[in-house]
């Protein structure tokens, strides 16, 4: 009986090790198969990351691609992904994290194939920081906005071009920055006139000479002229006055200022619709 006894706690223990060894074997199978799986899923998931992209389903592109950079901090699909979270984030109106983005996919993959987009996209972001939902469905011609986002778009703007004049977003590049050059001459000559205005002629004068010397080729020039004119007048200088009018006159002969003496800084800027031809 106690022979028995002891066989039956020999088999009993037996059975455990068997067990206990096929449930590890399972175990290494599972992760194996987990690891092959893993393993499949890169393209997958860009995949349904870059379908929700093209969808225009901004906010479940991003939490794809954030999910396909943490399975995968690295490889070709991780590469692209990168760029195309920084357009989902700037679709979502998220400047910050967008910028944030491009910069760490330039400075990560200085080879990559799509690098040129990547700067200009990061100059696309700074052009509509700044432009919320009313200013995009009803769009005008006002320049004092945040001219930081403005200048640093140019900024990126020009940086691009100056890189890959040949890129074909180039072309987009350039016409952004005519009518960002125009942004920023429109609003110095807007500070030339608050400065006449408040009874302020010298400043008006100086303002309005760096608009000349940074932006003669703008719509702004015309009235940078008309207010120095009017600035002279104001500190009683009748021939410096005179000799602006005729620079006015030779350059600008419709103006509005030759005709009523006042000078309107909203009528030549050139507004969005005139430049936006997309």
């Amino acid at each position: 009986m106690l022979y028995t006894n002891k066989f039956k706690v020999f088999q009993l223990l037996l059975l455990l090790v068997i067990s206990f060894g096929f449930l590890q074997a399972c175990s290494k199978k599972d992760k194996v198969r987990e690891v092959e799986v893993t393993k499949e899923t890169a393209l997958e998931m860009y995949l349904q990351a870059k379908r929700a992209l093209d969808g225009g389903i901004w906010t479940a592109a991003e939490n794809k691609y954030k999910d396909l950079r943490s399975h995968y901090p690295f490889g070709h699909y991780t590469e692209q992904g990168y760029l195309e979270l920084a357009f989902a984030q700037y679709k979502l109106f998220k400047m910050e994290q967008a910028i944030s983005t491009v910069n760490r996919f330039i400075k990560n993959y200085p080879a990559h194939k799509n690098l040129d987009y990547a700067y200009y996209l990061k100059g696309l972001i700074y052009f509509n920081s700044d432009r919320g939902l009313m200013q995009r469905i009803n769009p005008d011609s006002s320049a004092d906005r945040n001219q930081e986002n403005i200048r640093n778009s140019f900024s990126a703007f020009k940086d691009f071009v100056e890189r890959y004049p040949d890129s074909d977003y180039a072309s987009d590049a350039r016409q952004r920055m005519v009518y960002l050059k125009n942004q920023l001459a429109a609003y110095e000559t807007q500070v030339a006139a608050y400065y006449l205005r408040r009874g302020a002629p010298i400043a008006t004068i100086n303002r309005t000479k760096f608009v000349l010397q940074a932006y003669q080729d703008t719509p702004a020039a015309a009235d940078a002229l008309a207010l120095m004119a009017a600035a002279y007048e104001k500190l009683d200088e009748p021939e410096l006055a005179e000799e602006t009018k005729t620079m006015l006159t030779a350059n600008y002969p419709n103006h509005n200022y030759l005709s009523t003496g006042e000078v309107d800084t909203d009528t030549d800027v050139l507004r969005w619709q005139d430049i936006w031809p997309f």
